[in-house]
């Protein structure tokens, strides 16, 4: 008999040849999904420095905490959206990684020169950057 079909041999190579384009596919994902978190965190934390500097001008500096969703909400499009997103973000230059969980949340407080500055996990907007 004449079947036609690939043999396991074939089956084989195939799915070798198949593992080794995801292990070099997989990790290139996994960076890009880290730079858009990182994006987006300096984006959040540069828009709540902006609306916490106008709050102070227009209110001044007497609390020693702003919150998002009372105290700035006049000063943010939509402050629903202002919220971490979930995963790796890098944190600095040399590819330092954090985990952000359901936990964590941006917070924006006085600093000893007077002036608000928003954080996450004590990291500022400066201290968060995309690597090359």
């Amino acid at each position: 008999m004449n079947q036609r079909g690939f043999a396991t041999l074939e089956v084989i190579l195939m799915v070798m040849v198949i593992g080794i384009l995801a292990s070099i596919a997989v990790p290139r994902f996994n960076s890009i999904t880290t730079s858009a978190n990182t994006a987006k965190v300096q984006s959040d934390l540069s828009t709540l420095d902006t609306a916490a500097a106008i709050y102070a001008m227009e209110n001044g500096t007497t609390k020693n905490t702003l919150s998002i969703t009372d105290d700035l909400k006049d000063y943010l499009q939509d402050a629903s959206t202002i919220k971490p997103p979930l995963g790796d973000v890098y944190v600095d230059s040399t590819d330092k990684k954090l985990t952000v969980t359901s936990s964590m949340s941006y917070s924006v407080t006085k600093q000893d020169d007077g002036e608000y500055r928003a954080t996450l996990e004590g990291h500022t907007a400066g201290e968060f950057r995309k690597t090359s």
